[in-house]
């Protein structure tokens, strides 16, 4: 059966396929997360979001994790799975203060953004919340982008090419990228992953300045940023 084949609604092949393969994906060894780490901050970020009444408690929640979370972690999971809105420098200062490196904080923000996409999505065509998978063995790569530096974001990012090198033309598609775009590049495989689901729901990265180009059968561009600014107003978006 397929990703989302309870859904009382036609879900499109691309979208079941790479939300199935980004649930799974979330518990395998990251770049600064074990499977299990990253288990448990999934996890959190989905208890947030029980407790805040803004998803329901699925009968079969899957995997759990047996490790604790720092409450740094937790404090930084809450916010950001149920309202980002109140991210600010202040609030990062504090996280890294408190013991994240700018690199678990990045991971983090790329882990919860996804899970709780997935979660969003499934309350919206009323499927119960999709069952965690098991953690998956393995160790992190722990290997920091040396292109990195403290630009004018929050944390270091990987600056436009050409003086991002090599890293910046892949992960960037070649061309300049404004920071919205940019910020998860300390962690680029966290930001390969984000284009990936972003390309699916949105559309590709090198077809955003095409005001006349569309990536849904039936769904105009013009009705796709209508709903988008729309949602992003009520989420109090910064952008």
């Amino acid at each position: 059966m397929s990703f989302y084949g309870d859904s009382k609604y036609p879900v499109r092949a691309d979208l079941d396929a790479v939300h199935d393969s980004q649930l799974a994906n979330m518990t395998a060894p990251g770049t600064w997360g074990t499977g299990t780490q990253r288990l448990a901050v999934i996890a959190e970020a989905r208890k947030a979001g029980i407790e805040a009444r803004l998803l329901e408690a699925p009968a079969d929640g899957g995997a759990s994790s047996d490790i604790e979370l720092p409450e740094v972690a937790k404090r930084v999971i809450g916010r950001l799975a149920v309202s980002p809105k109140d991210v600010d420098e202040e609030f990062y200062n504090d996280a890294i203060g408190d013991g994240l490196s700018p690199e678990e904080y990045v991971e983090m923000v790329g882990l919860v953004s996804r899970s709780t996409d997935l979660d969003i999505f499934a309350r919206g065509i009323g499927v119960p919340l999709r069952p965690l998978p098991a953690a998956q063995p393995g160790t992190p790569s722990r290997k920091r982008p040396v292109e990195a530096i403290q630009e004018q974001a929050w944390p270091p990012t990987v600056p436009n090419p050409p003086e991002g090198g090599d890293l910046a033309m892949e992960i960037y598609g070649g061309h300049p990228k404004p920071y919205i775009v940019r910020g998860l590049s300390l962690v680029p495989e966290e930001m390969r992953l984000h284009l990936e689901m972003e390309e699916a729901q949105y559309l590709p990265l090198n077809k955003i300045l095409e005001p006349q180009y569309e990536h849904h059968d039936g769904f105009t561009r013009s009705q796709v940023e209508i709903v988008a600014g729309r949602v992003s107003a009520l989420n109090e978006c910064f952008y």
